[in-house]
């Protein structure tokens, strides 16, 4: 497999664990009422992470805002497969690149709803 073939396919993964965490934080924002710091998943590549993250309505409603926006505790971010698009005291903005884009877009439930 080439590289650019092996990078893809990453990137095509990444994005599909990282739409079952926003999932997963779609309902803990369902859930969590009128909370006013809820604590959400991190979204990060790493099926095994369970670190939380809290983030206000605005701040977690602007990052949903965008298909291909994901978050996660600072350092979890690989830029092989993603690009940083913001930087906050207590978590990173992250981006898919190439395909893992296209993947998180077809992924967010939020379209997906829509439709």
């Amino acid at each position: 497999m080439s590289e650019s073939v092996e990078l893809d396919v990453r990137r095509e993964r990444a994005a599909k664990n990282q739409s079952l965490f926003r999932e997963v934080n779609e309902r803990i924002g369902e859930l969590s009422g009128s909370a006013t710091l809820p604590s959400f998943v991190c979204e990060c590549t790493d099926e095994t992470c369970d670190q939380r993250l809290s983030l206000t309505r605005e701040e977690y409603e602007r990052i949903r805002s965008d298909s291909n926006s994901f978050f996660v505790v600072p350092g979890h971010e690989i830029a092989e497969i993603e690009e940083v698009i913001h930087v906050t005291e207590r978590y990173v903005v992250v981006a898919k690149l190439g395909r893992g884009g296209r993947v998180a877009a077809g992924l967010d439930p939020r379209k997906s709803a829509a439709r």
